[in-house]
């Protein structure tokens, strides 16, 4: 098959882009960003001899679409603002497409455009990471064993314990990360669509170790969009996304934010405007640098990722709850932020790009992907799931 990464040259794309590298499956590999000296840094860090690039402005459709004509899939792993741009040269080229996430009003969107893409004969997907992306399918492994499904809860909690002192080093993009401390978020309570401030929510998780215990908040997530509507059928009427960042991190962006740094208000420096969020993400978010693979680096974030299902089967009350516990992956010296991010972001788009998705039209990953056959593939590069189920005896 051949595969298409726009933000070919990004921080999140590299777990994709290694990982397309190496399958055998993927015999031709594009990468697309909008920055040529980074999109070159990027090639030569892939080293392989499918791999091949193009600068191209993801807004200039016509030409985006005509690089993507040859190809099977797509994920954009820019940023979510851009989400829409994709879509739309996806359906001039009709080329599957997928992306890393798109939070709560990008996905709602997004699902707007499923009879575009059905017309196409093309096959969509919102949000391919861990969350959205990974949890979506955890939760409908627990619904496809369940006759009704009552409440989705889901929990990530990350550590990073290399990170000390004044250090700010996001787990994955700074911009996404802004708006879900600062946009108000929702919930999906008794049936009905709540809106809530940031940082609603608050509960103390017991996460496994090394991520030990943690106060997790709302934050605005696809997730709440996506699962009422895949389970409507199920008679679903609770879901929530509830995420606990590194104390750390989360204490100093929490002061920087009410400084002001959030603010897309430009203000005046030395004569020039300048807007201060730009100026946060610039500063946090320096060029990426990625040294080579043979030489070992030194990682220790991990992630653990909960999804409590409650619902009930042949009259009996059930919970599932459904967990992985994920860490860098050392074969490529990389992080477990993108990894976790980048590497289920491939298998997806893997899928898509091999027809192993047949519904055409824009969905989420709850109402198409085959959750068993999703793990296999994770479990390839040590991604393991962990589900226990107990019964409501009152």
């Amino acid at each position: 098959m051949k595969i298409a990464v726009v933000g070919g040259a990004g921080r999140q794309a590299l777990g994709a882009v290694y990982d397309f590298a190496e399958d055998e499956s993927v015999e031709k590999l594009l990468l697309i960003d909008a920055l040529p000296e980074a999109l070159e840094a990027r090639v030569k860090l892939v080293h392989a001899e499918k791999v091949e690039s193009k600068v191209i402005d993801v807004l200039d459709t016509e030409k985006l679409a005509a690089a993507l004509n040859d190809y099977d899939a797509v994920i954009n792993c820019s940023t979510h603002k851009l989400n829409m741009p994709v879509m739309d040269a996806c359906i001039a080229s009709r080329t599957n497409y997928t992306d890393l996430g798109g939070l709560y009003h990008w996905a709602k969107e997004q699902l707007t455009r499923h009879e575009d893409f059905k017309n196409a004969g093309i096959t969509g997907i919102v949000g391919s990471g861990v969350a959205p992306g990974m949890v979506n399918v955890m939760a409908k492994y627990a619904a496809d064993r369940l006759d009704s499904v009552e409440t989705v809860r889901i929990y990530s909690g990350i550590v990073n314990r290399l990170v000390k002192g004044n250090q700010i080093v996001p787990q994955y993009a700074m911009d996404t990360i802004i708006d879900e401390f600062t946009i108000n978020n929702f919930e999906f309570r008794d049936g009905e669509i709540l809106e809530l401030p940031a940082f609603s929510g608050e509960e103390m998780i017991d996460f496994a170790e090394p991520v030990g215990r943690q106060m997790v908040y709302n934050v605005v997530h696809s997730e709440v969009a996506t699962i009422p509507l895949a389970f409507a059928h199920k008679g679903i009427k609770n879901v929530s996304f509830r995420l606990a960042l590194p104390k750390l991190f989360e204490e100093k962006l929490r002061f920087l934010l009410d400084n002001g740094f959030g603010s897309t208000d430009p203000i005046m420096i030395k004569g020039h405007p300048v807007a201060p969020r730009d100026l946060l993400i610039a500063m946090v978010e320096k060029p990426v640098q990625y040294l080579d693979r043979s030489v070992p680096q030194t990682h220790d974030d991990h992630k653990d990722i909960r999804v409590i299902v409650v619902g009930e089967k042949d009259g009996r009350r059930l919970t599932y709850q459904v967990e992985t516990l994920l860490h860098p992956y050392p074969k490529w010296n990389m992080a477990c932020g993108p990894f976790t991010v980048g590497y289920p972001g491939a298998v997806t788009t893997r899928l898509l790009g091999a027809g192993k998705i047949k519904e055409k039209g824009f969905f989420s990953g709850e109402s198409v992907i085959d959750p068993q056959m999703y793990f296999d593939e994770l479990a390839k590069r040590g991604i393991k799931f962990f589900v226990q189920v107990t019964h409501d005896l009152n």
